[in-house]
């Protein structure tokens, strides 16, 4: 019985190293993702002008009934 504890606790250690390493390379990648992320400039974005001032009394917004 002793030989038959100590194989079934080494693979359910060698389960949890192996999901604890592919958790951990996810992280990794993540965070290379996020090192390479480009945010936009504010004034980039004020820049278009299609783009169309939307107030409550606009008619863009009126509740049709």
């Amino acid at each position: 019985m002793g030989l038959r504890l100590w194989v079934f606790v080494a693979g359910v250690a060698g389960l949890a190293h192996l999901i604890l390493y592919i958790a951990d390379r996810e992280v990794n990648a993540s965070v290379d993702r996020l090192s390479q992320l480009r945010l936009a400039r504010p004034g980039e974005l004020d820049n278009d002008s299609n783009l169309k001032l939307v107030s409550a009394r606009s008619p863009y917004m009126r509740n049709e009934r």
